[in-house]
């Protein structure tokens, strides 16, 4: 038998949409069961039960999306990114640092080139293509790797 749930205390009775389905034929033990619901409790409120009401993703800004919106930011992504703005060199200079050498000391070397990208171009999101034409300052990797093992609390090796 489908999915079902009796709520005796507000006399709702839910099912699926399968159940209903299987419902439809009067011989199926689905309307046997139901038919003998209705009959026990009187004046039971029959709910046919929809999607899950998605989940709204939150930044720290608290700024609301309907999906995760790093879902689909690889390195492939970013690097395809910055190699169509003016300053492409000294972005994926600091990129390549990041990625290929200040990452391998972070377990996450991926969370770490993510808050660097997302720091450097903090409109990627909602309006990419104003990059184009503002060039913003370069932020250094160096430094932003430090600020960020600091940030950890895990101590700088020097």
């Amino acid at each position: 038998m489908e999915k079902y749930k009796i709520d005796f205390v507000n006399k709702t009775f839910t099912i699926t949409k399968a159940f209903e389905d299987k419902m439809q034929d009067l011989s199926s033990e689905e309307y046997k069961f139901y038919k003998k619901t209705i009959e026990d409790i009187p004046g039971i409120v029959v709910l046919r039960r929809t999607h899950k009401t998605p989940t709204k993703y939150v930044n720290k800004n608290k700024e609301e999306f309907k999906c995760n919106q790093f879902k689909n930011l690889k390195f492939e992504r970013m690097e395809k990114f910055m190699e169509n703005l003016p300053k492409k060199e000294q972005y994926l200079n600091e990129f390549y640092f990041l990625r290929d050498y200040a990452g391998k000391i972070q377990t996450n070397k991926y969370a770490l080139v993510r808050k660097w990208f997302i720091a450097q171009f903090p409109q990627f999101r909602t309006t990419p293509l104003i990059y184009l034409c503002n060039e913003p300052e370069v932020i250094n990797a160096k430094e932003f790797a430090d600020k960020e093992v600091a940030d950890d609390g895990i101590p700088d090796v020097a």
